[in-house]
């Protein structure tokens, strides 16, 4: 590689000062912990220096909101914040000298250029050039930096998408590219795919009838949406969208009877895209988990909220004959939004930089914390296999976007099915040699235990040490809504001529829209909540989940789920409506809007009864991170239980945005508790504070 003569003066600087450096006085990036040493400090505090648009400052102590406040006001703009404790600033055209010392920094510096690419880029060799995916700080000039990109060799702008850039170019002229000023972050270009699991058409049972229905067949059984049903919930006026393949002909004339009645409107946002019928088949499996009304089989296979309104938007492209958009989260999520979806839910993703906290994962987070409302959920992936052979599957295969924090990223646990669909052991499957071939998992089979993960689903944790998928649901021959498209394919095998068998993180995630429909439905007509946020539903659906620890294989050598929940396998476990629509009466339900600042804490006390369990949940949605930083979480707000006794039980996550509690019946003591969120560093918040949701209840 050349691209060391390329970095700016500034990179060189910067990395040639990278020595030892004292605590606290670091940048914590995706390209390694950077030292800011004196060499660094000293780049923008010397009299004289010239202060590029763009630039970093970095404090002593948290920046706080009236700091931030003060920088605006003089002029410059707070465009991210980075771990630790420095900021991401645009200079407005201020002349200034000695830099630091004005603004109160420690120490102010350029951003380098290499911190600037996906650490997989800079990994990479050779002259050929490669599509990648330009993101530019919000309020960059997009024409000017096209005209900037157009005046390098070897690079050719293939389309433009808000504050994104699609180019073609050598690994060589990236770094030129990192070095103008408005550019954020440079990754590769995404190939999105949705996430059923890859089958080949040997694996199918090819039973000749439909096997006898024992009501396992849509997974809604092992979630307890019959027990919310005999409650009265069934999403009922509740709207949900989706972005998939399309759905079924596309014409809410002429939709699958199962759907006619609940899709009343779609959304053709493919590249290309004037219609958002459903050639693959997957769109239309995934909408009828969400709410299928079983009209076709007389109620036996339904979406788990039949009663709620679905606005599905197609990202098919006729043109790439695949999933593709134009990468633009406000063009995907704003018309569902504004039509009055509130849960929207995506089984698809890109493979590629497994566990990254990635461009795309960051512009969901944005979306969500401008509208903490919009409660989006997306499939896990189906990466998981066991590489090293060991006879558990590996951890650290989630998938972008649901690397995102204010997600709920869903991997998927087995459904209860017998016959059909797919039967054959994991280690004759494709591949299955290779990615399963070590007991226990070689001669299990995909929907046989309830109690087990699928084996395909991803695991965590993320490659900065957050916990996900947060939840799991059944993923592993599940029946739903055929496509009546003449090129539909029949993914995992035909049911009969209106319902298909299929499996993937894919089919987990619908079940848990519909769930989080159900959710929000019980909490606006029983907890008096009136529009929940998306943290307080992430929050219940969360608190109320059932643990599947140890998993399907007991306990020892062969056990599947290292510890109880949470783990990187099922998270905090399995959607639970039958414990979920219970709730209220015994729990508490805090949706704060206001939120705690850094410093600040907020209490509630709950009264515990003897014999039983205690749980509390926290939940937040915060602020977008850079894709630069070496950890995602923003805005740092924590947990602490007192109990009767005095005894504190305190997490202090400093990584995640979601933290349970959970003192088990026989452990915990009767009396007073009191339930404690903390700000412990908040310097993105609204108006310099974290809002968050908090559920605390007993357990049995």
């Amino acid at each position: 590689m050349r691209h060391s003569i390329i970095c700016t003066a500034a990179c060189l600087a910067v990395l040639a000062s990278m020595s030892d450096a004292s605590a606290g006085e670091v940048l914590e990036l995706r390209a390694g912990s950077i030292p800011v040493t004196s060499k660094v400090a000293g780049l923008l505090t010397q009299q004289g220096s010239s202060v590029p648009e763009v630039f970093v400052a970095q404090w002593q102590m948290p920046v706080s909101f009236e700091q931030q406040k003060q920088l605006e006001a003089r002029g410059f703009r707070v465009l991210r914040y980075l771990p630790q404790d420095a900021l991401v600033l645009r200079n407005v055209g201020i002349p200034s000298t000695a830099l630091a010392a004005e603004i109160g920094a420690r120490a102010a510096f350029p951003l380098s250029a290499q911190w600037k690419l996906a650490p997989e880029l800079v990994r990479e060799s050779g002259r050929s050039k490669k599509w990648v995916m330009v993101s530019l700080f919000e309020g960059s000039d997009v024409s000017s930096v096209v005209s900037a990109l157009r005046s390098f060799r070897d690079i050719h702008v293939l389309r433009l998408s808000a504050g994104e850039i699609a180019v073609s170019a050598t690994l060589e002229s990236l770094f030129q590219v990192a070095a103008i000023d408005q550019v954020e972050w440079i990754q590769d270009l995404p190939i999105w795919s949705t996430l059923d699991y890859a089958i080949s058409a040997s694996d199918i049972d090819t039973t000749t009838a439909p096997p006898a229905l024992t009501g396992y067949e849509s997974g809604t059984k092992l979630m307890g949406f019959d027990e919310a049903l005999l409650r009265g919930f069934t999403g009922k006026g509740q709207v949900v969208s989706m972005a998939d393949t399309g759905v079924d002909t596309g014409n809410v004339a002429t939709l699958h009877a199962d759907l006619k009645p609940v899709v009343t409107k779609g959304y053709p946002l493919g590249i290309g895209a004037t219609l958002w019928d459903d050639p693959q088949g997957h769109g239309t499996h995934v909408c009828g988990s969400v709410v299928g009304t079983g009209a076709m089989s007389n109620g036996a296979i339904r979406g788990g909220a039949f009663e709620a309104r679905m606005l599905p938007s197609s990202i098919w492209s006729p043109i790439m004959d695949n999933l593709a958009f134009p990468s633009d989260f406000n063009k995907l999520f704003s018309p569902p939004l504004a039509d009055g979806a509130r849960v929207h839910t995506n089984s698809w993703g890109s493979p590629r930089n497994l566990g990254e906290y990635d461009g795309f994962a960051s512009s969901v987070d944005k979306f969500v914390w401008e509208n903490p409302d919009f409660f989006v959920l997306f499939a896990a992936g189906n990466s998981g296999e066991d590489k090293n052979a060991d006879g558990r599957v590996d951890e650290g295969s989630i998938g972008s976007p649901a690397t995102a924090k204010n997600v709920l990223s869903v991997g998927a646990s087995e459904n209860l099915l017998a016959q059909g669909g797919i039967q054959r052991p994991h280690g004759q499957l494709r591949d299955g040699d290779k990615k399963y071939g070590v007991e226990p998992l070689k001669s299990d089979t995909l929907s046989n235990n309830p109690d087990g993960i699928a084996v395909f689903s991803s695991r965590g944790p993320t490659t900065d040490g957050r916990l996900k998928p947060e939840i799991v649901a059944p993923g592993t021959n599940i029946v739903s809504t055929r496509s009546h498209h003449p090129r539909a394919t029949l993914l995992w095998g035909a049911f009969d001529d209106q319902y298909v068998y299929a499996g993937g993180t894919s089919m987990a995630t619908p079940l848990t829209a519909a769930a989080a429909l159900v959710a929000r439905q019980y909490l606006v007509e029983r907890a008096g909540v009136a529009s929940p946020s998306a943290a307080l539903l992430k929050a219940t659906l969360v608190h109320s989940a059932k643990d599947l620890f140890p998993g399907q294989y007991g306990f020892g050598q062969q056990q599947e789920l290292p510890k109880p929940r949470p783990n990187v396998h099922e998270g905090y476990g399995r959607v639970d409506l039958e414990h979920l629509t219970r709730l209220v009466g015994s729990t508490v339900f805090i949706d704060s809007r206001q939120g705690v600042a850094s410093g600040s804490s907020a209490e509630i006390s709950f009264e515990l009864d003897s014999g039983k369990g205690f749980r509390a949940t926290l939940a937040y949605t915060d602020a977008p991170a850079s894709p630069s930083a070496g950890r995602a979480l923003v805005n740092d707000i924590d947990l602490e239980v007192v109990a009767p006794s005095g005894r504190v039980v305190s997490l202090q996550d400093s990584k995640n945005n979601l933290e349970m509690i959970e003192i088990k019946a026989g452990q915990a003591e009767a009396g007073a508790y009191r339930i404690i969120v903390r700000g412990k560093n908040v310097p993105q918040g609204r108006n310099g504070k974290q809002p968050y949701a908090l559920v605390v209840s007993s357990s049995r």
